[in-house]
Parts: C-alpha cells; sequence; structure tokens
C-alpha cells in the first residue's frame, strides 16, 4: 500500500510538530498547512524539515483549497478546534472526506451543541446562552432563575480557560466587570459526582472514538483525576476505572450524541459526566483528544494519530472492540492553587522518577517563575507519565508521587499541598 499524504492544517495550540511527526510517519507524509500570521509562536524552521509547508495566512478559502490542493493530498486533517471549521471549509472545496462546516461549527460551538443534544433527547447538563454584551437588567432576570451552584464558560474554547463557577446571583452580575462578557458564553447545570466512585479518580470520563458516515467504533474509555479549582484537567486514566456492566451503555451514549451532531469523518472525543442520576453528556470535541492518544498507546497497539490519516483518505480505520490493554496508562498533572502567583520551590523530582510505575517527570517550572490558574490545562506546572499493572497499584503510585514532589508557591496561603485539587464534585470542562 502506498504512502498516504495528509495536509495537517496546523495551529500553535496544537500538538508539538515534532511529536506529531513522530506519530504520523508510519502512515503519511505530512503536508504542513499554515494559517496563522508569522511570529514566535509559529515553529515555521521545524516543520520545513518534516516535510512539505504550504501558507495559506491571508488567501481566502478558494484560494487556500487551491494552494492545497496542487500538492495533491489524500487527506486533511487538524488537531485543535480552533481550525476545525477552517479544516471543513477546506475539506468541502477540495472534496475530502471531514466533517461538513455546518456540523464543524456546532462542534466548536457550545451552545450549538447543547441545543442539538437537547433536540435528540441526549442526556446532559441545563443550559443557558449568555450572549456578548448582554443589558444588566437582562443578567439580574437571568441571576434570578438560575439553580446556583453552576458553570459558565466559554461559548467557544478548550483546555478548560475561562471555565469558573457561579455560586450566587451576586456572581453572575460580576460577569459585567471588565471584558468578561466581551465573547459569547453559556451557563450550564452544575452535574453532582457518583458517589459510588473512589476518591482518588473523577467520576468523569471520556470516550475515543473513530466515525464515519456509516459506522462508530471506539477504542477506549480514558478516566480522569479530580479536577482542580476551579476546573482544570489533571490527567487521564487508560482503561478507566469503571464496572464492565456500565461500559455497554456509555458507548451507546457516545453513539446518540454523535449521531446528534451529524459527524462524519472524524476520531471524536466524548466527556460524559457520571451523575447520581446516570451518565450526562458534557460535550463532543470533533477532533481528537490531547492526551488519552498517547496514554492509550502506551499500553495498547491502537494509535489514533494514525486512525485520523486514514479517516481522512477514506480509509478503514476502525477497531473491533475497546483495545485489549496491558495494564493501565496514566498522565498525571500538578496544577498551581488559584492564590499561587510565583513558585517559591521545587524538590522531589528525582524521588518521583524512582517510583515503581512512573516512566517520564516533565517538570515546566523554577523558582521564582510566574503562574496563572486563568491559562486552564496549560497552567500545569508538572506532569509525570507511566504504566501500572492495575488500577489498584495506580492508585499507590499517585499517592507516592503527590507525596514526594514538593511545589511550593508565594500565594496567600500557607503549605498548599502541590497537587492541590477540589473534590471531584463538579462539572467538568
Amino acid at each position: 500500500m502506498s504512502r498516504l499524504k495528509i495536509a495537517v492544517v496546523h495551529h500553535h495550540r496544537s500538538f508539538f510538530p515534532l511529536d506529531l511527526y513522530a506519530e504520523l510517519r508510519p502512515v503519511a507524509d505530512v503536508l504542513w498547512v499554515f494559517c496563522e500570521a508569522p511570529d514566535n509562536a509559529r515553529p515555521a524552521r521545524l516543520p520545513a524539515r518534516l516535510g512539505t509547508v504550504v501558507d495559506i495566512y491571508g488567501l481566502d478559502l478558494d484560494a487556500a483549497a487551491d494552494a492545497i490542493r496542487t500538492h495533491e493530498p489524500d487527506g486533511i486533517v487538524t488537531y485543535v478546534d480552533d481550525t476545525l471549521v477552517l479544516t471543513a471549509e477546506l475539506a468541502d472545496r477540495l472534496g475530502l472526506p471531514f466533517h461538513t462546516p455546518d456540523a464543524a461549527r456546532t462542534f466548536v460551538d457550545k451552545r450549538r451543541q447543547r441545543a442539538a443534544f437537547d433536540a435528540a433527547g441526549v442526556p446532559g447538563p441545563r443550559s443557558w446562552p449568555l450572549a456578548r454584551g448582554l443589558a444588566r437588567a437582562a443578567l439580574e432576570r437571568l441571576s434570578a432563575e438560575l439553580p446556583y451552584p453552576c458553570v459558565v464558560k466559554p461559548a467557544e474554547g478548550s483546555g478548560s480557560r475561562g471555565i469558573n463557577c457561579l455560586s450566587g446571583p451576586t456572581d453572575v452580575l460580576d460577569l459585567l466587570d471588565g471584558d468578561k462578557l466581551a465573547t459569547d458564553h453559556l451557563i450550564e447545570e452544575y452535574l453532582p459526582d457518583d458517589p459510588s466512585f473512589p476518591a482518588w479518580i473523577a467520576s468523569y470520563l471520556s470516550v475515543e472514538s473513530i466515525v464515519t458516515d456509516d459506522r462508530i467504533s471506539h477504542a477506549a474509555v480514558t478516566g480522569r483525576f479530580p479536577l482542580a479549582e476551579p476546573f482544570r484537567e489533571t490527567g487521564n486514566i487508560v482503561p478507566a476505572a469503571i464496572p464492565a456492566e456500565q461500559v455497554g451503555p456509555l458507548l451507546e451514549l457516545v453513539e446518540r450524541a454523535a449521531r446528534a451532531l451529524d459527524t462524519r469523518a472524524a476520531v471524536i472525543h466524548t466527556e460524559i459526566k457520571l451523575t447520581p442520576s446516570g451518565p450526562k453528556v458534557i460535550e463532543i470535541n470533533g477532533r481528537l483528544g490531547g492526551r488519552p492518544p498517547f496514554v492509550l498507546n502506551s499500553v495498547s497497539g491502537v494509535n489514533l494519530f494514525q486512525a485520523t490519516c486514514k479517516i481522512a483518505a477514506g480509509q478503514d480505520a476502525h477497531v473491533d472492540g475497546l483495545a485489549a490493554c496491558t495494564g493501565v496508562g496514566f498522565w498525571l498533572m500538578t496544577q498551581p492553587p488559584v492564590s499561587a502567583r510565583r513558585v517559591a520551590e521545587v524538590a522531589g523530582i528525582e524521588d518521583v522518577r524512582a517510583l515503581p510505575g512512573v516512566d517520564s517527570v516533565e517538570v515546566f517550572v523554577r523558582p521564582g517563575d510566574a503562574v496563572d490558574w486563568a491559562e486552564g490545562t496549560d497552567a500545569r506546572v508538572a506532569t509525570i507519565r507511566g504504566r501500572c499493572p492495575d488500577h489498584a497499584a495506580l492508585e499507590a503510585t499517585v499517592a507516592a508521587i503527590r507525596a514526594a514532589l514538593v511545589l511550593r508557591y508565594d500565594d496567600p496561603t500557607a503549605d498548599v499541598p502541590a497537587h492541590h485539587a477540589l473534590d471531584s464534585a463538579m462539572t467538568a470542562p
């Protein structure tokens, strides 16, 4: 079989190009498509060494499609929400498999998703759209009707940025301060945890699925560690620690949700909260999830990056059931407390590296570095990755990591643990 040529519409929020190249190169040559203005965040030199570069910045859609068409790609794909609609528009002009432009707009707009789920009877949190520039009188009326606590999030966005908890009407009216309502938002009902879950993992998860027009298959159910305040991700577990009898209904729910959004040709990432009244769909990302593909690949033979290339080229990439895993893979992130402003001390890194099951430790800060919780999940200060034989062993390893890693901060509070996180009883971002 000849190698594929896949156009990757790249964005600075996406995976690092060298990582993408390493994952895709066994099946595809990459045609890097740049759509952003040149700046320091754009790795212009690196991809040129890893494949052909096409710069479409400043071109209209037809001209951009013509520039890509010259290279005769077999498919087109993107790995970040910022360029999902653009990629759909280009795929439509190039006659290549992908989401329709209308479906792509629904994937990136949480208000449209919620409306589509409600219309299809897909269970999820109740929600209230919050338009930019809303008048104070209208916001006052809404604040009197909301069930508290509830969650406010940008209508478009990813990485847990801008998501916060509203505890009462005053918090809602505070949204008028500054530029908080300069963009559209969505308020959602706060969803409680399923009380049967142990405290060391969160009662929400994701399902990684492969979708074509006529078929949906599921590669993995990905668990989560508890969220850090207010709604920041702290990592992933593959496979999730859930009873076997819960898996079938979860996968059926994902299929209903995917069809409600007219999903056509993609690997998708569906986030689900497990509540006392049953599972609720939070949202679907119409592209590959950020960390689950790496964790899945560490404990199985399933490579979802390569699946995206095959789907983009119209080839069969479906899997026959959930991946068989040789253990439990994990990706654990340490987030700074909301009150933290600057790193004061980093210690215990070598002790963490020596723990059984730990494969790698990355620390992204040094003493004196500023930290800002408002960066969402990207605010993480350390990432620990590895594999354990089972979930019991993982629980012990996580406890040992949290005991060994010392991260202290300049902040108004005293001796906040490095792994500071809320109880997971909140809606996932």
